[in-house]
């Protein structure tokens, strides 16, 4: 009975807050530690997967150059074509084709600069999209432009003074500009 007769004059005195009451003090540093864990936790998973989309854009870009580049020899606008339409990759967004060797590249304007076909007047382009970049285009803020240049050569048939067809082999680049948006 005495003990009981305590327990109920424990519950009735200032102060006491019950079993998780009286260890508050002690939670609420436990709670900060854990916000603070579970904070900079999910600071180093977004950082990791920040890292990991960048690299798998770059893993495409030199896939794409691979598969575009071949053995570096460039025969026809249909052989650059054929290798194209091969090529099945859906992101990041490309845009790539050959330009002249002693040309400047300009990412935002490369649909200008490609090499046309002498007999289609068509360039050698290859693209997973119908959107160019251009420098006004707001991208956004976390958008990564990937941009690679590789040389190669391109077979070129033309027609001498004498009328006699004549191959040459002109070195170019081969460009390739890759975004997410």
């Amino acid at each position: 009975m005495h003990f009981c007769f305590s327990h109920r004059r424990r519950l009735n005195s200032k102060g006491y807050l019950g079993p998780i009451g009286d260890d508050l003090p002690s939670l609420i540093p436990l709670v900060f530690a854990l916000v603070i864990f579970f904070s900079s936790f999910y600071s180093t998973v977004e950082a990791y997967n920040t890292k990991t989309v960048d690299f798998e854009n770059d893993i495409a870009v030199v896939q794409v150059s691979a598969s575009l580049r071949g053995t570096g020899y460039v025969s026809s606008l249909s052989d650059f074509e054929k290798t194209c339409n091969a090529l099945n990759v859906r992101q990041p967004l490309f845009s790539s084709g050959l330009i002249p060797l002693e040309e400047e590249i300009d990412i935002f304007d490369l649909d200008s600069q490609y090499i046309l076909d002498a007999e289609t007047n068509n360039p050698f382009k290859c693209s997973n999209t119908d959107k160019v970049l251009t420098e006004g285009k707001a991208l956004g803020a976390n958008i990564k432009i990937v941009s690679r240049t590789y040389p190669l050569v391109l077979e070129k048939n033309f027609t001498d003074a004498d009328g006699k067809e004549k191959t040459i082999v002109i070195p170019v680049k081969l460009v390739v500009v890759a975004w997410r948006e």
